[in-house]
């Protein structure tokens, strides 16, 4: 089960607003992997000590875990993802409303981009089997919402651990919201 990491401080959003740091997260996550500084900063053209100081700050707040491993008689600090599931409370009306949408976009923004960039790495004929992009409305009863809201959850948390070689790495946004009725469209 993750740990939660309310986003409630200042601090936080400093943290997770900044660019890099995000862009930080999104290589762990898809990497599936630790990784050194060195490794980080590599992938992301950055000075091993700019990885460093942002990978820091990440574990820092509890978002990544910092471990230590010897690999070829030489001490190796490894970085990975932990365990968490950030919650940004969309609806809170409080000083961080601002930022929380800005947050939400940059997820949502990166996700999109990550799609586009992949139609054009495989022929047209390909896609189907390496992207979807699928939108629309549709209609449910209270239980048949709580039974979808089950099996999406359970679903991805079943396969958000990195298991298999062979396994394919996959990014998601899944976003959904009840929609006005359409008597008051």
């Amino acid at each position: 089960m993750p740990r939660i990491i309310d986003l409630e401080q200042k601090c936080q959003f400093r943290v997770l607003l900044h660019p890099v740091r995000h862009e930080i997260i999104h290589l762990l996550r898809l990497a599936g992997k630790p990784l050194s500084a060195n490794g980080v900063a590599k992938r992301m053209n950055l000075s091993p000590i700019a990885a460093q100081g942002h990978l820091k700050k990440l574990v820092d707040m509890g978002v990544v875990l910092q471990r230590e491993m010897e690999v070829h008689d030489r001490k190796v600090v490894l970085y990975a993802l932990d365990d968490v599931e950030i919650r940004l409370h969309l609806g809170r009306k409080d000083t961080f409303q601002g930022e929380r949408e800005a947050m939400a976009a940059n997820i949502v923004d990166g996700t999109f981009r990550g799609l586009i960039n992949a139609t054009h790495q495989y022929p047209e004929n390909e896609l189907d089997q390496h992207c979807l992009l699928r939108f629309g409305a549709f209609h449910l009863s209270p239980q048949e919402r709580e039974e979808l809201f089950a099996l999406i959850i359970k679903y991805l948390e079943t396969h958000n651990a990195h298991l298999d070689q062979d396994d394919e790495h996959w990014e998601y946004v899944f976003m959904t919201y009840r929609a006005p009725d359409e008597s008051t469209l």
